[in-house]
C-alpha cells in the first residue's frame, strides 16, 4: 500500500513539474534561460519575464480550480453515496452561472470579489434546490434518480441563463468568462482561491477518518456516535464554496468533479480517508495538463478547455472503469 502511494505521488509530481514548466514557458524563446532569469533577476521591463509571470498566474489558477472542482465532486459523491454526483452534472455550477449573469445585468461593473459572492449565492441556492427536490419528491428511489434530478435542474437553470443573456444582449461579456478562458486570469485571482481551498483541504485531511464513517450510512454512523446531520452540513458548505469560487473566477469547467474522484479511487483505493489526499492534487494537475493542450492543439488558436478535458478524461475514465470491473 505504501508503495502505491509513493509511486502515484512520484507520477503526480513528475507530471506537475513537466507540464507546469511547459505552460510557463509556452511561446517563449530559450525558455530555460528565461525561467532562470525570472527566478534570479526578474525585470518588469522585460517582455519575456512579463509573459512568464502571466503564465504563472494561469498555471496557479488552473491548479487551484482543478483541485476545487475535484474535491467538490469527491465530497458530493460521499455525501449522497452516488458515484455520478458532481457539481457540474448536478447543476450547482449552473446555479453559480445564473447568479453571476443576474449580477452582470444589474451591476455591469462587477469586481472579482462581487462576482464570487454572486457565484457562491447561486451555488448555494442550486444545491438546496437539488437537496429539497431529492428529499421531498424522490427519496429512496433508484440509483439513477439523483443524477437525473440534477440533470433536469441543470437544464432548467441553463435555459434561464441563456434566456437572460439573450434578452439583455450580454452574450459577449458572459462568453468571455463562462467558457473558461484562463488567459484572462491574473496573480490577484489566486488570492481568492488559496485561503478557502487551503482551509477546506486541511479540514478534509484532518477529518478524513470521519469521511469513512460517514460513508457507512446513517444507521451505522449514528450508532458509533457521529452526528451525521452536522457533517452533512459541513460537506454541503464545502461543495458550495469550492464550486462557487472556482466558477466565479474561471467559469464553468465540466467533468473534473466526476472523472478525478473515480480515477483516484481506482488507482489509490476506494477508502475515502486514503483517496482524499490525492483528489485535489490529481484534479489540479489534470486541469493544468488540459489547459496546456488547449493552447497547443490548435495553435495559434485555443481549443476550449472543456473539449480537451473530455478528450483526455473520457478514455482514461473508461479504461480505469473497465480495469476496475475486471479485477473484482
Amino acid at each position: 500500500m505504501k508503495f502505491k502511494y509513493v509511486f502515484w505521488s512520484m507520477v503526480a509530481l513528475m507530471l506537475f513539474l513537466i507540464f507546469s514548466f511547459l505552460s510557463l514557458t509556452f511561446e517563449l524563446k530559450n525558455p530555460l534561460s528565461v525561467f532562470v532569469e525570472v527566478i534570479f533577476n526578474y525585470s518588469n521591463t522585460n517582455q519575456s519575464h512579463i509573459i512568464l509571470i502571466s503564465h504563472l498566474a494561469r498555471v496557479l489558477v488552473a491548479l487551484l480550480a482543478g483541485a476545487s472542482l475535484a474535491l467538490g465532486g469527491f465530497i458530493m459523491q460521499l455525501q449522497y453515496q452516488n458515484d455520478l454526483a458532481d457539481p457540474t452534472l448536478m447543476g450547482v455550477s449552473d446555479g453559480s452561472a445564473l447568479s453571476i449573469v443576474i449580477g452582470m445585468i444589474f451591476f455591469p461593473n462587477l469586481t472579482m470579489l462581487e462576482r464570487i459572492i454572486f457565484s457562491i449565492i447561486g451555488s448555494f441556492l442550486a444545491y438546496k434546490m437539488i437537496s429539497w427536490t431529492y428529499k421531498i419528491l424522490f427519496f429512496r428511489k433508484s440509483y439513477l434518480t439523483f443524477p437525473l434530478i440534477g440533470i433536469v435542474i441543470s437544464m432548467l437553470l441553463n435555459s434561464i441563463t441563456t434566456s437572460l443573456v439573450s434578452y439583455y444582449n450580454i452574450a459577449q461579456s458572459v462568453n468571455s468568462w463562462y467558457n473558461s478562458r484562463l488567459y484572462r486570469v491574473s496573480i490577484s485571482d489566486v488570492i481568492y482561491f488559496l485561503p478557502v481551498l487551503s482551509f477546506l483541504i486541511i479540514l478534509t485531511i484532518l477529518f478524513r477518518k470521519q469521511m469513512d464513517v460517514y460513508a457507512f450510512g446513517h444507521s451505522l454512523a449514528t450508532s458509533v456516535g457521529m452526528n451525521r446531520l452536522q457533517w452533512g452540513k459541513f460537506f454541503s458548505i464545502s461543495v458550495v464554496a469550492l464550486t462557487g469560487i472556482s466558477v466565479g473566477i474561471v467559469g464553468r469547467i465540466a467533468f473534473v468533479g466526476l472523472i478525478i474522484p473515480h480515477i483516484v479511487k481506482l488507482t489509490i483505493g476506494k477508502k475515502y480517508a486514503s483517496s482524499v489526499l490525492f483528489v485535489p492534487v490529481a484534479g489540479g494537475i489534470f486541469v493544468v495538463i488540459s489547459d496546456y493542450f488547449s493552447r497547443y492543439l490548435n495553435y495559434p488558436f485555443e481549443t476550449p478547455i472543456g473539449v480537451v478535458i473530455a478528450l483526455i478524461g473520457v478514455p482514461i475514465f473508461l479504461y480505469l472503469i473497465r480495469k476496475g470491473a475486471t479485477t473484482h
